[in-house]
Parts: C-alpha cells; sequence; structure tokens
C-alpha cells in the first residue's frame, strides 16, 4: 500500500482505519469475504492486528462473522437506514429540549450563521457542505445537552446513520437534493428556523421534542415516499 501507521499510530488502528474506509467507501461488495492473509499482504502487517481489527469492524456492524466462516461485508439495506433515523429522532428529540437552557446567544448566532450557509449551500448544489453545515448544526445543539452519555450514545448514532446512508445510497448520494429535490432541502432550512425560534424563546417543552422529532422523520419519509415512486414508475 505505500503507507505505514503515523507516529503514535498502533497497528490495529492503522489498519482499522484502511479497512473501514475501504468498507464506507464501497470498495467491497455486500457480503463479500474477507481473506485475513490477503489483506495481511496488502497492508503490510500481520495477521494479528488484521484480525482485531476486524472484529472492531465487526462490532461497529460492518463486518459479519457467519456460523463455520470467515469475516465478509455485512448486508445492509435502505430499512437499515430508516430504522437508525427513526431511533435518532426520537433521542435527539429529547437531546434538543435538554439543551435548550444552556444554548447561549452566541449559540443562536452561529447556529442562524450555518442555516444561512446551509442555504447557500443548497443553491449551489454544494452537497458536501451542505452535509457538513447540517452535521456542524445538529451537532452545536446536542452539545449543550448536560446528558453527556445521551449526547455520545447519539453522536454514534449518528455516525453510523451516515455510514450506512453512504453504503446503502451509493447510487443517490447527497440524495437530499439528488433525490428528493430542492423542495425538501428548502423545508429542512425552514425546519431549523421553527426549532432556532423555539430554542430562541427557551421552548423546552414537548412541543419543541415533536417539533425536532419530526423533522428528522420528515426525511424519511419523503426517502421513502421517493422510492416507492421509482419503483412504481
Amino acid at each position: 500500500m505505500g503507507s505505514a501507521p503515523s507516529a503514535g499510530q498502533s497497528k490495529v488502528d492503522f489498519v482499522h482505519e484502511i479497512l473501514r474506509a475501504r468498507i464506507v467507501n464501497s470498495e467491497y461488495a455486500a457480503g463479500q469475504r474477507l481473506i485475513i492473509d490477503t489483506l495481511s499482504k496488502e497492508v503490510g502487517v500481520s495477521q494479528a492486528p488484521i484480525r482485531e481489527a476486524l472484529r472492531r469492524l465487526e462490532a461497529e456492524g460492518l463486518v459479519d462473522y457467519g456460523a463455520n466462516a470467515g469475516p465478509s461485508i455485512v448486508r445492509l439495506d435502505k430499512q437499515d437506514w430508516f430504522n437508525l433515523m427513526e431511533m435518532k429522532a426520537v433521542i435527539e428529540a429529547y437531546a434538543t429540549r435538554a439543551a435548550v437552557p444552556f444554548i447561549t446567544a452566541d449559540d443562536i448566532t452561529e447556529l442562524r450563521s450555518l442555516n444561512t450557509r446551509l442555504s447557500q449551500a443548497l443553491e449551489a448544489f454544494d452537497l458536501e457542505s451542505w452535509s457538513a453545515h447540517n452535521r456542524a448544526f445538529h451537532e452545536l445543539i446536542r452539545s449543550r445537552c448536560p446528558n453527556q452519555r445521551m449526547v455520545g450514545e447519539l453522536e454514534d448514532l449518528s455516525q453510523w446513520a451516515d455510514t450506512v446512508s453512504r453504503l446503502v445510497f451509493s447510487h443517490e448520494r447527497g440524495f437530499i437534493i439528488q433525490v428528493l429535490g430542492l423542495s425538501a432541502g428548502r423545508e429542512t432550512i425552514a425546519a431549523h428556523e421553527q426549532i432556532l425560534d423555539a430554542v430562541e424563546r427557551g421552548a423546552a417543552d414537548g412541543a419543541l421534542e415533536d417539533l425536532s422529532r419530526a423533522h428528522t422523520l420528515a426525511l424519511v419519509k419523503q426517502v421513502q415516499d421517493r422510492l416507492r415512486a421509482n419503483e412504481v414508475a
């Protein structure tokens, strides 16, 4: 591969980083067997760190060890993403409500700025910037939630949902714009404004929780509806 672990990086971390990037970038097919000896030669390390990295990927849900079989790339489908997003909607809604008393005026200013940048990215069809600003918007709000254990779980869930999204929507990357169209992006921006207005009023109540949850679930429904329409067409 022509590369080696960086200073202070363990061989397991090095291998994990390489294999995870390959999986997320769809360099392996779903269900593809991973031959440890072959990987050892490709990456340039012994089999021990390969095995440990694969077990770590198994724990993350990216690699599967079948009965009497070696490791293979896990088979995921769009329903996995729908399920993860539903879980995220419920937890993030509560975290958003809990964060309200701890969100500052400077935070509100930054959140509104992020939403403006989202609008600019949408109009420019800049999918990378859209994703980055949208992620930053929600990360800032959840970071103010006092239940840091919940925040950690939510961050892990969000990262996993993003990973599954890249895997199962490999031909529909940036689907907020490409699959759903500009209208869905504008609905997202409008929902953010509603959430910000409620947060700025200090509305740490069930209505805000419902608004946040509906915001995430609206995307899930839009994707489901569009995919069903494509199947019928």
